[in-house]
C-alpha cells in the first residue's frame, strides 16, 4: 500500500491498516475451494482477531458468509447494535439468565449440557417463544462439549424439550493443521458416529460443522455443510505446512508507526532498562512510539525487527511500554516522521506477524489479538481508504463524514 496521508482522527503516529478487499478475497478462495453448497460462518470473536469485528463482519456477509460467530453475548451485542443482522452464534457457554439478551438480539448459543438446555426450555415456554441453539460434541478437544459415550442420549433428551430448536451440531479439531492426520481421522469418527446414531433416532441437524480454518484447508471430508473461518479469513494460515494447499492468503493488517526522535549515541551507550543493550560502535538510533501496551510483545526486546525504508532494523533494548528503539546506522537518509511497518510490506522489505510469532515462542493468532485498541484501525475498500475506528468516540467513522 502507497502511504497516506489520512484525516487527523487520531494525533497518534501509530496505526493499523485493514485491507477489507483483502479480506473479501481470501473468503472468495475458500469458496472456489468448497463449492457453492458448503455454507461459510466468519468466526469475529476478539473484536475480529484485532482487526474490528463490526468492519470484517460487514465485509465477510458481503462476500459469501452465511453466519457469523463470536464467544460471549458482549461480542455479539455489539454487532448486533452496529446494524448487522445476520446469523450469530456463541461459541462459548452462555448462561440462561441471559435468555431476555439472547431472545431481543436474536442470538444462537452453544449448549453442551442437559440441565443449560431445560432451564433455557423453561424460559423459552414462560415467553412464548422458541429459541434457537447449537449443540457441542467434545471428541477430543478437551474444552466445552458433550462427551461421546453420553452425547446421543442427552441430545435425545435434549430435542424433546419444547421452546427449543436445534439448529446444529458441531465439534472442534484439535489437530487439524497437521501433517499427521491420525487424531484428526479418529475425532470425525467419533462425531460421524454420534450424527449418525441421533439420526437414526429421529434426530437431525440442519447445519454440521467441524471444520475451522485449519480443517476446511486440509480435511475435506471435515467440511460437511458448514465451515467456520477465523484466521485464515483474516489472510494468516493455522500452520506453515498448509500453505501451497489450493488456497492463497493475503494478510489484511499492516501495523505502522513512525520515527518521532532520531538521534546518535557513543560507542558504550545503554540502551532502555535493565540496560541490556549497549553500543559496541556509534551508532544512529530511532523511537518508535509502540511498545508492548499495543500489543508489540516485550519478548521481542533485542530480538524483532521493524521495516524503515524497505530495510529491516533490529529492535535493541528492553521493550517499553509505550516505546521501542532500533538501531538505523545501516539505513541512509533516515528522519523524523519515517514510516515505521511493525508487521507487513514496505518497499520490498517483509517482516510477518509469523516471524515474530516465531521469536516469541507463540502463535500468529496471540500477536493479532493483542493489538490493542488504542491503536487506530484504519479500513481499506476497493483500494481506497474509507474508514477509521475511532477508539474516543467508539464508533466508525466514515471517510466521507
Amino acid at each position: 500500500m502507497r502511504q497516506i496521508m489520512y484525516p487527523s482522527f487520531s494525533a497518534r503516529p501509530a496505526w493499523a491498516e485493514i485491507n477489507l478487499d483483502h479480506i473479501a478475497h481470501n473468503l472468495r478462495q475458500f469458496r472456489q475451494q468448497i463449492g457453492p453448497a458448503t455454507k461459510i460462518m466468519a468466526v469475529v470473536k476478539a473484536d475480529g482477531y484485532g482487526h474490528g469485528a463490526v468492519k470484517v463482519a460487514e465485509t465477510a456477509m458481503r462476500s459469501g458468509a452465511s453466519s457469523l460467530a463470536v464467544a460471549f453475548v458482549e461480542e455479539a451485542i455489539a454487532l448486533r447494535r452496529a446494524g448487522l443482522d445476520a446469523p450469530i452464534l456463541l461459541f462459548g457457554y452462555t448462561d440462561p439468565a441471559q435468555f431476555p439478551i439472547l431472545v431481543h438480539y436474536k442470538l444462537t448459543p452453544t449448549v453442551f449440557g442437559f440441565d443449560t438446555a431445560l432451564e433455557y426450555s423453561e424460559f423459552a415456554v414462560d415467553h412464548d417463544t422458541v429459541l434457537p441453539l447449537h449443540l457441542k460434541i467434545d471428541t477430543g478437544m478437551g474444552r466445552i462439549g458433550l462427551l461421546p459415550d453420553e452425547a446421543v442420549e442427552v441430545i435425545v433428551r435434549i430435542s424433546r424439550l419444547p421452546g427449543l430448536k436445534i439448529e446444529g451440531i458441531y465439534t472442534h479439531l484439535a489437530a487439524a493443521e497437521e501433517n499427521d492426520l491420525t487424531y484428526t481421522r479418529e475425532q470425525l469418527m467419533l462425531f460421524n458416529r454420534i450424527i449418525d446414531s441421533c439420526t437414526y433416532k429421529g434426530v437431525t441437524f440442519p447445519l454440521v460443522h467441524a471444520a475451522n480454518s485449519a480443517a476446511a484447508i486440509n480435511h475435506p471430508s471435515a467440511r460437511y455443510n458448514l465451515v467456520r473461518l477465523g484466521i485464515a479469513m483474516y489472510g494468516c494460515y493455522p500452520a506453515p505446512n498448509l500453505q501451497g494447499k489450493g488456497i492463497d492468503l493475503i494478510p489484511a493488517l499492516t501495523f505502522k508507526s513512525k520515527v518521532v526522535l532520531v538521534k546518535e549515541v557513543p560507542v558504550g551507550s545503554a540502551i532502555s532498562y535493565g540496560c541490556t543493550f549497549r553500543t559496541t560502535k556509534d551508532t544512529l538510533v530511532a523511537t518508535v512510539p509502540v511498545g508492548y501496551a499495543d500489543g508489540f510483545s516485550r519478548l521481542l526486546s533485542n530480538k524483532g525487527h521493524v521495516l524503515i525504508r524497505g530495510c529491516r532494523a533490529p529492535v535493541i533494548g528492553i521493550v517499553c511500554m509505550d516505546q521501542l528503539m532500533i538501531d538505523v546506522s545501516h539505513i541512509p537518509g533516515v528522519r523524523l516522521n519515517d514510516e515505521v511497518v511493525i508487521y507487513g510490506r514496505q518497499s520490498g522489505g517483509h517482516v510477518s506477524i509469523e516471524e515474530a510469532a516465531d521469536q516469541v515462542g507463540t502463535i500468529n493468532y496471540e500477536l493479532l489479538c493483542a493489538l490493542d485498541k488504542r491503536i487506530p484501525r484504519y479500513y481499506f475498500e476497493e483500494g481506497k481508504f474509507s474508514s477509521v475506528c475511532d477508539i474516543i468516540k467508539d464508533r466508525i467513522i466514515s471517510i466521507n463524514s
